[in-house]
């Protein structure tokens, strides 16, 4: 479930790329991706090395702009949007627990 649910994450968000004509490179997105594409065995170890070029913040801001744009724009109540939004959820609070064994 977890594959499918970053499988379809990136898919949705390459095309709403395509739509708005956003290709621009930016270091969070690319964090982002790298960490859709990547098993979730491997996030802390990933959001550690990525997170000393990118603040958390900002990929706590493109995961949650995500969530408001892909995952609420699926048909509500739906095993889809759930398994989505609860797999973008748990990437939330990784990243929100090592920000906070940072600080």
């Amino acid at each position: 479930l977890q594959q499918y649910a970053g499988l379809q994450v990136s898919r949705a968000r390459a095309l709403q790329q395509q739509e708005e004509g956003d290709d621009k490179s930016k270091s969070a997105d690319e964090l982002f991706e790298k960490l859709l594409a990547c098993d979730t065995e491997n996030w802390n170890q990933e959001i550690v090395k990525g997170t000393s070029e990118v603040s958390p913040s900002s990929l706590v801001a493109a995961i949650q702009k995500t969530m408001e744009t892909v995952i609420l724009g699926l048909e509500n109540g739906t095993m889809s949007q759930r398994i989505q939004a609860e797999y973008l959820k748990e990437l939330v609070d990784r990243v929100e627990a090592l920000k906070q064994s940072k600080a």
